[in-house]
């Protein structure tokens, strides 16, 4: 029985290892993505121009800048360029921060047709998350704030086919999954003997309870298989 229990435990222990890698990417995306908030009686909103944000590729980054409804909090409402702040080109300024070293750079505000909305060119060649400071007025209000642009991805996102990197990591996964498989042929040999056991001699406690964990086992890893066939088809 000691055996099943340490076969069973780093089953689960791998189980859950990979369950982690395949669901954490769906989640982090926008984690750390602080898009909008407030500034006194104003609502200061970040996104980008062009989607997917890829490194090397022309973007910019649009600011938009308007009266804030306090009814509601500033992610909560959209921006109404009926609301919209002019004239904050020369009062205002955003610092882009990148980088562990925090390299920085200040851009300017364009103006566009719509009232408070702006634009700041760039063409990102960081990859990964980075922040946008505000400082300067809006009007008479202080402004000093920070806010969090969605993630910069590789160029690998728009390479068609793959880069090398890639397949080398699919085949890592793919070692993996087989591995999983194995341990579940295992599992399933475990319950068979287990089977095979019972009908030898009387069913006891012990003996219906490891028989309860094997099957727990195998559909825990029925569902990994699950969510890889879904993560793979994605």
């Amino acid at each position: 029985m000691t055996f099943i229990r340490t076969f069973f435990l780093a089953f689960m222990k791998k189980s859950s290892l990979i369950i982690a890698l395949l669901i954490l990417p769906l989640f982090s995306s926008g984690v750390f993505a602080h898009q909008s908030d407030s500034v006194g009686d104003y609502r200061i909103e970040i996104d980008w121009k062009n989607k997917p944000i890829v490194t090397g590729e022309s973007n910019a980054i649009i600011v938009y800048v308007s009266e804030i409804d306090k009814s509601k909090e500033s992610a909560d409402q959209p921006f109404d360029s009926k609301k919209g702040i002019e004239g904050l080109r020369k009062t205002l300024k955003i610092q882009l921060v990148v980088g562990e070293d925090n390299h920085s750079i200040i851009l300017p505000l364009q103006t566009t047709q719509i009232p408070g909305m702006y634009e700041s060119p760039i063409t990102p060649t960081f990859f990964g998350w980075s922040q946008i400071n505000f400082i300067g007025k809006i009007h008479e209000q202080d402004v000093n704030l920070a806010l969090h642009p969605l993630k910069v991805q590789k160029q690998e996102v728009l390479q068609f086919p793959p880069v090398e990197s890639t397949i080398v990591e699919s085949g890592d996964f793919d070692r993996e999954i087989n591995d999983l498989r194995g341990d579940i042929r295992q599992l399933q040999e475990i319950i068979d003997e287990l089977k095979k056991q019972e009908l030898e001699r009387e069913t006891n406690d012990t003996m219906g309870d490891m028989m309860v964990i094997a099957a727990m086992g195998l559909g825990i890893a029925g569902i990994v298989i699950g969510v890889i066939s879904f993560t793979k088809k994605k």
